[in-house]
């Protein structure tokens, strides 16, 4: 085999290991390929899943400096800094995911998710107006995350929130669900 063909196996074995959320075993095929793979840091998609695994593994300082890597790679796609934004946010640094949603939206202006994020992070820190202003631009908007048809996400508790700050509907029967005293009867 190949030394090429070689990385290929590290690489699709690393991306297995993440299918399963195997975070430790996708690490090291993913050090695996890049100590190995002549254009490994040119390679941002690569390098976003790595520090997916490194964010997982609680080397969070180490997720970040791949996720800058991947968006000084393409500092024209907006899902980079959405990506660096909610990681900044998960590890406590909200000033710098603010910063960083602003850049994906102004690279991609449509992209609900991150409108949706930001509005959530600035009505956090009171700038409800702001925040509104954001959440219609979501509601509004017509690039948002559909899911697959055939593998529906499982429910759970978080997925049912991320919902109801997605959906204009959602947030309308949640808000009637509180106002008939938290009841499902019409």
């Amino acid at each position: 085999m190949t030394l090429e063909k070689s990385n290929m196996k590290s690489k699709e074995r690393a991306l297995a290991f993440m299918e399963t959320q195997n975070w430790a075993n996708a690490l090291k095929e993913w050090e695996v390929w890049f100590a190995e793979a002549e254009t490994s840091h040119t390679d941002s998609d690569a390098l976003h899943d790595r520090a997916i695994c490194k964010f997982h593994l609680s080397d969070k300082d180490s997720a970040i400096k791949d996720l800058d890597a991947a968006a000084q790679l393409q500092p024209d796609y907006g899902y980079r800094f959405s990506s660096r934004a909610w990681m900044k946010q998960a590890n406590g640094d909200t000033d710098g995911a603010i910063s960083d949603y602003k850049i994906a939206i102004e690279l991609e202006p449509d992209d609900a998710m991150a409108q949706n994020n930001l509005g959530m992070l600035e009505e956090s820190q009171g700038y409800k107006t702001q925040a509104k202003k954001r959440f219609k631009i979501a509601d509004n908007s017509t690039n948002k995350i559909v899911p697959k048809p055939e593998a529906p996400a499982p429910k759970s508790i978080f997925s049912e929130i991320k919902h109801v700050f997605m959906s204009r509907e959602s947030r309308k029967d949640l808000v009637k669900f509180i106002l008939k005293g938290f009841t499902l009867k019409d």
